[in-house]
C-alpha cells in the first residue's frame, strides 16, 4: 500500500518557520517602524541647538550649538535607519509567513490529489508510480514558491545595506575629564604646527615675562602649532590635538612632564590672576589652556588658536591658574 504521507512529507518540509521581526531598541522613538516623526527631527535638529543658542554667547557658545547641531543630524540619521531596518524586518516576516502559508496550502492540495488517485484505483499497480508522480509536481511547486520568496526578500536586504551604509561614522571618544574648546574665531587659520618647535635652552627674551627657560618653550612650542585641527584624545600636531593634549605636548618639548588630562594639570604653583606670566595654565575640570603674555591664552579649540584670557568655560568648573615649572 502506498505511503501517502510519506509522498507529501518532502513538501511540507519546505514549510519555512514563522518569522517574527522583533523591534530595535530605537523603535520608541521612531513609532516602532512606521517612521521618525517631524517633532523628534525639530527636536534634534533645531531646537535644542536653538535653546542653546539663547543662552550661551561668544565663542563658546557657538561651539556648543556646531556640536549639537551635528550631533542631531547624526542621531536624526540614526533614527531613520532604525525605522528603516524595523520597517524591513516587518516586511520580511510578513513575506516569510505568507511563502509559509502557500507551501502548506500546496502540501494540502497534494495530499488531496494522491487520495483521490488512490482512491480511484487502489489495486491498480500503476497506482504507485502515479502517486510519486503527483508528489513530485507538488514538490516542484513548493521548491518554485521558496524561490519566489527568496527573489522577495533580496530588495529587502539590499534595503538594510542602504541603511547600515547612511549610518554616521561613529566619534573618537574623548579622554578623561576632556572637552572640546571654542570654535575658531572669523579670522583666517594660521599656518601648520612647526615640526621642530623650540626648546628649554630658548631664551627667555623670545617670550617676553616668561618665568623660567622651560615656560618659554613651552610658549613657543605651543604656538608652533597654531592652526592644528582638534582631535578627541590627540596628542601630537602632526595628527591633531585636544587641549590638555596640546599643552602636556608644548610642555614635553621643553623638557617638562605634566599629567595627561585637563584637570590634573593644575599642577605646581597656583598664581593669581594679577601675577599671570606666559607659560602659566588656566585649568577647568574639562579644559585647559596655556597662558601666552598680554592678556592672551592659547588653546586646543577646532583649529588651535589663540583667545583672550577668561574663566568661564561652558559652565566648567574653573579651577585656577598653575605655573607648572615653579
Amino acid at each position: 500500500m502506498t505511503d501517502l504521507l510519506a509522498l507529501v512529507e518532502p513538501v511540507r518540509r519546505l514549510v519555512p518557520d514563522s518569522a517574527s521581526a522583533g523591534l530595535h531598541p530605537l523603535s520608541v522613538l521612531t513609532g516602532a517602524g512606521t517612521g521618525l516623526s517631524d517633532t523628534v527631527v525639530t527636536d534634534l535638529i533645531r531646537r535644542i541647538p536653538s535653546e542653546v543658542d539663547a543662552v550661551l554667547g561668544g565663542t563658546a557658545g557657538t561651539a556648543a550649538v556646531q556640536r549639537l547641531a551635528a550631533a542631531g543630524n547624526d542621531t536624526a540619521e540614526l533614527l531613520r535607519s532604525s525605522a528603516e531596518i524595523d520597517a524591513v524586518a516587518r516586511d520580511g516576516a510578513a513575506a516569510v509567513d505568507r511563502a509559509a502559508a502557500d507551501i502548506l496550502d500546496i502540501a494540502g492540495q497534494c495530499i488531496r490529489h494522491l487520495v483521490g488517485s488512490v482512491v480511484g484505483a487502489p489495486l491498480s499497480p500503476a497506482a504507485p508510480v502515479a502517486a510519486l508522480q503527483i508528489a513530485c509536481t507538488y514538490l516542484a511547486r513548493a521548491q518554485a514558491r521558496l524561490e519566489d520568496l527568496g527573489a522577495e526578500l533580496e530588495p529587502m536586504i539590499a534595503r538594510v545595506e542602504a541603511a547600515d551604509t547612511a549610518l554616521p561614522t561613529t566619534p573618537t571618544g574623548p579622554t578623561a575629564q576632556e572637552a572640546p574648546a571654542a570654535p575658531p574665531s572669523t579670522a583666517s587659520a594660521p599656518g601648520a604646527a612647526s615640526e621642530s618647535p623650540p626648546t628649554a635652552d630658548a631664551s627667555d627674551d623670545a617670550v617676553p615675562g616668561a618665568p623660567t627657560p622651560q615656560a618659554a618653550a613651552a610658549v613657543d612650542a605651543a604656538t608652533s602649532a597654531l592652526g592644528t585641527p582638534y582631535v578627541w584624545g590627540g596628542t601630537s600636531p602632526s595628527t591633531g590635538v585636544d587641549c590638555s593634549g596640546l599643552t602636556q605636548w608644548a610642555y614635553a618639548q621643553a623638557g617638562v612632564d605634566i599629567p595627561r588630562t585637563a584637570d590634573q594639570q593644575a599642577v605646581g604653583t597656583r598664581v593669581s590672576a594679577d601675577q599671570l606670566a606666559p607659560g602659566d595654565l588656566v585649568v577647568w575640570d574639562g579644559h585647559v589652556a596655556m597662558v601666552t603674555g598680554d592678556g592672551q591664552m592659547i588653546e586646543a579649540g577646532d583649529p588651535v588658536q589663540i583667545n583672550p584670557v577668561r574663566t568661564e568655560n561652558i559652565g566648567m568648573g574653573f579651577l585656577g591658574f598653575y605655573r607648572p615649572t615653579a
